[in-house]
């Protein structure tokens, strides 16, 4: 569901992390977030806790945006993260939404690979050239 508002939020929120501005960033989730990441088991709970994760990070990622999606207190956002080593990471965040700010988020992220050879027959489009992203 196309949601303006929402994406343009999203979109100030993604750009203060890329500026480092992390406690504009933190403007955006709730005091008591909670943020997974399943592939590492992390759990971190609390505003305050994901900022100075933020702040520690070293040589953290910027986000360019590639899909938001929503529909009432769940949104998907899929951006590109960019690292300093050049590696470009897909990556799916899933928010749960409370009183316009994020409550939980669950990131699941990954380095592209190429198709194995066997799936070729089976394949229209290549993703991102108009087929199913």
């Amino acid at each position: 569901m196309a949601d303006p508002q929402f994406e343009a939020t999203v979109t100030a929120a993604f750009e203060a992390f890329n500026a480092r501005r992390f406690a504009d960033f933190a403007t955006y989730v709730t005091e008591d977030l909670v943020e997974f990441y399943l592939q590492s088991g992390e759990r971190i709970v609390g505003r305050a806790k994901q900022c100075a994760m933020h702040q520690a990070f070293p040589d953290p990622p910027t986000f360019a945006i590639r899909a938001i999606r929503r529909d009432g207190d769940l949104a998907v956002v899929e951006v590109e993260e960019r690292y300093a080593d050049g590696s470009v990471w897909k990556t799916a965040f899933i928010l749960g939404l409370r009183d316009g700010l994020i409550a939980s988020l669950t990131g699941y992220f990954g380095e592209p690979f190429p198709a194995p050879a066997w799936r070729a027959a089976f394949l229209g489009n290549r993703a991102g050239q108009g087929g199913v992203s």
